[in-house]
């Protein structure tokens, strides 16, 4: 074999995928360049329309994956139970409704969520201090078993002394709005605490595919934008009980407080509630 004549063969096949390459990472360039030129003129279409945008506009150019929650046993909330009750699943009393209760307590599992009531006034909760409340209510998630997944704090109201906070789940920090648990504080004791049961589910990743950018739905929605906009974020969303998988959707909360929702695959309008 002519070894010299290969090496040259070798290297002019280098040479040409050196120039692929090069062209492709250029190409790469040139499409994000055009990317953020589109952004840009999106954002001062709406600067344009007056729609007061009050937050950073989020980016995201990955594909967005659905996903799906699949049930487990029930012995999953066993530890929970424990937790929750400060005793064994078998010393609790349990009501003709189906509840259980003890000592001031009672915990239920009604429409595919959990509701903890505590009547006891032991649990007190630092609600002037959001900080501290934050931290407060992730440690008695975890210390009740009911999750070790992420939380985020989605909302605080309050009325009458009544304070209400809520939580949803993180999937690769991506909110998904349907897993909630929200915490009843009146006079700065905690009294109730209710929960959707697929925080307990197993989570499987779906199809994926590219989603909409925040400019675009809101421009394709401009007339759904009755306010302000406070926030925008990418999450998941379960808008009917008997659909196979969580779409992904930007939700869009506005200076009342109202939250409104679409889908991050097509920028339609999904829901002004959830």
């Amino acid at each position: 074999m002519d070894w010299s004549r290969a090496k040259n063969i070798i290297l002019v096949l280098l040479l040409f995928l050196n120039v692929f390459l090069f062209i492709n990472i250029i190409n790469v360039k040139k499409t994000f360049g055009s990317s953020r030129e589109y952004r840009a003129k999106a954002q001062q279409a709406l600067a344009e329309l007056g729609l007061e945008i009050n937050c950073p506009l989020p980016s995201n150019n990955k594909p967005v994956q659905r996903i799906s929650f699949v049930e487990k046993d029930k012995n999953v909330y066993t530890e929970m139970i424990r937790s929750l009750m400060e005793t064994k699943q078998e010393n609790l009393l349990i009501s003709e409704e189906g509840y259980y209760y003890t000592n001031g307590k009672t915990l239920k599992f009604i429409d595919n969520k959990f509701i903890f009531t505590d009547s006891t006034n032991i649990v007190t909760i630092p609600v002037y201090n959001q900080k501290r409340l934050d931290m407060t209510l992730k440690s008695w998630i975890r210390k009740n078993k009911i999750s070790d997944e992420s939380f985020v704090l989605n909302r605080i109201d309050e009325k009458d002394g009544t304070v209400i906070v809520e939580y949803v789940q993180l999937y690769k920090k991506m909110p998904v709005f349907n897993n909630k648990i929200v915490f009843t504080i009146e006079n700065k004791v905690l009294v109730q605490v209710e929960g959707s049961i697929r925080i307990f589910y197993d989570l499987k990743v779906n199809k994926e595919d590219d989603a909409v950018s925040a400019e675009v739905v809101l421009l394709m929605n401009k007339d759904r934008i009755g306010a302000p906009v406070e926030s925008i974020d990418l999450g998941y969303f379960l808008a009917q009980k008997d659909e196979l998988y969580d779409t992904p959707v930007w939700r869009v909360r506005l200076s009342t407080g109202d939250d409104v929702l679409f889908n991050a695959f097509t920028g339609e309008w999904m829901s002004n509630s959830y």
